[in-house]
């Protein structure tokens, strides 16, 4: 069967948290998928029975899904590393590049911590950090420029705000980056698995994602990406066995290391997270990311419209151009209170920066929408 003549409601089955739950909270931690479920118990059997007699295959299904994620990001394969978490992947440029006393970076206001201490940590180094204002929920192009000087050697934004929901234009601030030969970071974990990503359309030089959130895998497993010209500028703030091009020849010491992003995996995998990541990038593939985008952003536009028939403040921009699957409220109500009376009617929302976070996923309902909105209102009565 082609997948884009399945209805999202057949691939809702493969989310059995449906049955319970409505699940909205894919920008905190999202359900994983039947396949994903399925992935991991076919790696345990494996270990369980054969111990390392596959050992082989998992290795090559690890191959397989850095090149699911090469074609996830645009990248080559070669230029993608397996991570932990976002954290990490950010800090291995953060603590790898040659930074020099005076160097400066921009940073964006009202980021997620993740990629705020890690830069942080560099004034230590004497690196002076700017902070690029967030203006209306906005980061403005115009904004990033003025910070620019001959200094500045790196620029870091979320490609959407874990907060707000605002998505940058990820391409407009590449070429900016290209133009001005300042390197480009792009912490993407709020819409890699729901909004297409092209590196090298839009010129990141870094990125990193972990895939607990919008690619619907569990937690301790992520990608990091680097550009091949640039793996070589980056020196490993961690090394192991794997770092090194013999990495196979434990016989003699052979220091080199690897000349790509292969050189950041240091040691052995999590090979069970790798396949749980694959298993969900392949059903996000198989559904299309341009199709979950329009569906998320549809559903989006549901939600913008019950906030605005009971007169909530909406503080995610309201252009479809300007957000990706998260849209944030505020109303006449204690945000935590509402989130924590929705959690016992089966309704997961989270709360950031004071107000009521939603972020529906591909296969959530109008239906859910609407049941959440019918909730909030029951829960504001009962005041």
């Amino acid at each position: 069967m082609n997948s884009h003549k399945k209805s999202l409601e057949d691939y809702r089955k493969e989310f059995p948290v449906t049955r319970s739950y409505v699940y909205l909270d894919h920008a905190g931690v999202a359900p994983v998928s039947l396949r994903g479920k399925r992935a991991v118990e076919k790696f345990l059997s494996e270990a369980t029975e054969s111990g390392m007699f596959n050992y082989k295959q998992w290795m090559d299904r690890v191959e397989e899904v850095r090149r699911s994620c090469a074609i996830l990001t645009g990248a080559e394969p070669e230029e993608i590393a397996f991570v932990k978490n976002t954290s990490q992947g950010i800090s291995i440029v953060a603590e790898g590049l040659d930074w020099k006393e005076g160097d400066n970076l921009l940073i964006c206001e009202k980021d997620f911590p993740s990629n705020i201490y890690p830069w942080l940590n560099l004034k230590r180094k004497g690196v002076e950090i700017r902070v690029v204002p967030s203006q209306n929920e906005r980061i403005l192009l115009e904004d990033i420029e003025l910070l620019i000087d001959s200094r500045t050697k790196l620029l870091t934004v979320s490609s959407v705000n874990f907060s707000s929901g605002f998505k940058i234009d990820l391409e407009v601030v590449g070429r900016l980056c290209k133009g001005k030969g300042i390197l480009f970071f792009v912490d993407a974990i709020q819409s890699l698995g729901v909004i297409p990503m092209d590196v090298n359309e839009f010129k990141i030089d870094f990125l990193a994602a972990d895939g607990h959130k919008w690619l619907l895998s569990p937690e301790g497993t992520g990608i990091f990406y680097c550009r091949k010209e640039l793996a070589l500028r980056i020196n490993p703030p961690l090394i192991g066995w794997k770092s090194i091009i013999n990495e196979s020849d434990y016989d003699h010491v052979d220091f080199r290391l690897k000349t790509n992003a292969l050189r950041f995996e240091e040691g052995s995998l999590n090979v069970m997270g790798i396949y749980a990541l694959g298993a969900a990038i392949d059903l996000l593939v198989e559904v299309g990311i341009d199709r979950i985008q329009a569906r998320v952003i549809e559903l989006g536009d549901l939600i913008i419209r019950e906030a605005e028939k009971r007169d909530f403040q909406v503080r995610t921009p309201k252009s479809k151009e300007e957000r990706g699957g998260i849209i944030s409220i505020i109303g006449n109500f204690d945000p935590i209170k509402v989130k924590d009376k929705l959690k016992e009617e089966g309704i997961l929302v989270n709360v950031r920066g004071g107000a009521i976070r939603i972020s529906p996923h591909f296969y959530n309902t109008e239906y859910e929408v609407l049941r959440l909105f019918n909730a909030i209102d029951e829960v504001i009565k009962s005041k």
